[in-house]
């Protein structure tokens, strides 16, 4: 199963400032300021939408598959020992940390950082995968 990440309301905003700044900058205003200001939104919503499509997380028989733009990291269910919040400090957060203790000779110890659109498949699926490990969501 496949999990994309969620798109959200900051990436909305990211992308209609960029696309406000662009209609600005189209409407005759080519000050140096406005044009700096909307390569700056221009670049910051693209950064949104390339993640959106870029970062994706997979679930199999053996293990999670996590996709970040160039970067794959790939922990089988029986290192995965945790799920939490990413920040308990912020409960309205989305954000969950998916803890992982690797045993030699690969030793490693770490988590993966996950905010996918359907978080309560996502929880389920980890729970039907990774049931050894302790749930603090």
């Amino acid at each position: 199963m496949r999990f994309r990440a969620k798109f959200g309301v900051l990436g909305c905003a990211y992308v209609v400032l960029a696309c406000l700044t662009v209609m600005l900058w189209l409407g005759g205003r080519h000050t140096e300021t406005i044009g700096l200001f909307t390569i700056t939104w221009a670049v910051l919503a693209s950064q949104k939408v390339l993640n959106q499509v870029l970062i994706y997380w997979d679930f199999d028989s053996t293990g999670i598959h996590e996709r970040r733009l160039w970067h794959e990291r790939t922990v089988a269910w029986q290192e995965v020992n945790r799920v939490s919040a990413w920040n308990p400090k912020q409960p309205w957060s989305e954000f969950l940390a998916i803890h992982y203790a690797r045993t030699s000779p690969m030793s490693d110890i770490g988590s993966i950082i996950a905010n996918p659109r359907d978080r309560e498949r996502f929880l389920s699926d980890l729970h039907r995968y990774a049931p050894q490990a302790l749930f603090d969501v």
